[in-house]
């Protein structure tokens, strides 16, 4: 997964898992600091997303969970960032 920062808005790309069935949906989600809380904080289609109204000045970690009719998959390895 990779974080490209823009001005305004916040772009997440990634790739296709490479173990199970294919992927309906990829469901983007976050948690702030140290928390081990992950909130949801986006669902994508395809393999990229641009999120908004995330929190500014926090440090973030993101990662993606693929969804298919089977249920979800293992989440991604975290990516940490800064708004």
């Amino acid at each position: 997964m990779r974080f490209v920062p823009h001005r305004i808005l916040r772009r997440l790309d990634w790739k296709q898992p490479d173990e199970g069935g294919k992927a309906a949906a990829y469901k983007i989600q976050r948690r702030e600091g140290d928390s081990e809380t992950w909130l949801d904080a986006g669902l994508a289609m395809g393999l990229e997303t641009t999120l908004s109204n995330q929190p500014r000045g926090a440090r973030l970690e993101f990662r993606v969970v693929a969804v298919n009719k089977a249920g979800e998959g293992e989440p991604s390895n975290g990516v940490l960032a800064t708004l």
